[in-house]
């Protein structure tokens, strides 16, 4: 099965449990919706349409695809890019070989000028993300050296693995609050500080938005199927999850219906 088949599959079957219709007209119109409204894409529902015939009833491996619309489709179903979908959907089939985790994390890209162009797809993380990503890899050093200093204390030891960077961050609620490295655990899901991400604030009156004062300005993620808003762009301080730029699709189906 390609790629692109998979992608499809999941991207409809989403489709389906929001919009309650199991037909590929209703889930096209959907979809048309969601992309056009969510990711500033223009497409049409007759483009889905044929997307289903072409992926999902079938699998048409000619078929050409924009890299764009593969990226915010796999956006859409909760992946950073297509390039990622790809790798992770590639992991899940891993039944006929063990898997080694620690391999895969060293893997370097290969480019091949043979390679097909599922394969070529490759995703070049922004700077924003890059920079997130860094945060991600922190607060995973902060965790694994919290943890190693508990067992070094008994002994007499003390552990300083940020010298760097004495003072963290940890989540309380709807804001960050400021705290010395040394002084968390494991628990307290720290990162290190950093100015701009200690500004991200959980917005706890999403009534008050509209489109004037949240479009461009707050982001959103869904939680336990919850939609979240939150005062600035970055990761989510809990999952870790990328937040996503608030759209009109989004404000009027989760704050302003609401109101009504």
């Amino acid at each position: 099965m390609s790629t692109k088949k998979d992608l499809f599959e999941k991207v409809f079957e989403k489709a389906k449990n929001e919009c309650g219709s199991s037909s590929k007209n209703g889930m096209s119109v959907h979809l048309e919706k969601v992309i056009s409204d969510d990711y500033n894409y223009p497409i049409t529902s007759k483009s889905f349409s044929r997307h289903f015939d072409d992926f999902v009833k079938e699998n048409n491996l000619k078929k050409e695809i924009s890299p764009d619309l593969l990226n915010i489709l796999a956006h859409y179903i909760d992946y950073e890019s297509f390039g990622d979908f790809n790798q992770k959907n590639q992991l899940t089939k891993s039944d006929e070989k063990e898997v080694n985790v620690e391999e895969i994390a060293s893997v370097e890209p290969i480019i091949d000028d043979n390679i097909s162009e599922e394969e070529s797809i490759i995703n070049l993380p922004s700077k924003k993300n890059n920079f997130f990503e860094k945060i991600k890899l922190q607060r995973n050093k902060i965790i694994a050296g919290s943890g190693i200093a508990t067992i070094l204390a008994s002994g007499g030891l003390f552990l300083n693995s940020f010298n760097q960077n004495s003072s963290c961050m940890i989540w309380k609620e709807n804001h960050y609050e400021k705290i010395e490295c040394e002084e968390t655990s494991p628990q307290m899901n720290a990162v290190p500080y950093n100015e701009t991400v200690f500004q991200l604030k959980k917005i706890t009156k999403p009534d008050t938005l509209n489109f004037e004062n949240a479009l461009d300005k707050v982001w959103y993620t869904k939680k336990n199927g919850e939609v979240e808003f939150y005062t600035n762009y970055g990761l989510h301080p809990e999952n870790g999850k990328t937040l996503k730029p608030v759209t009109k699709y989004i404000l009027t189906k989760y704050v302003l219906n609401n109101e009504q």
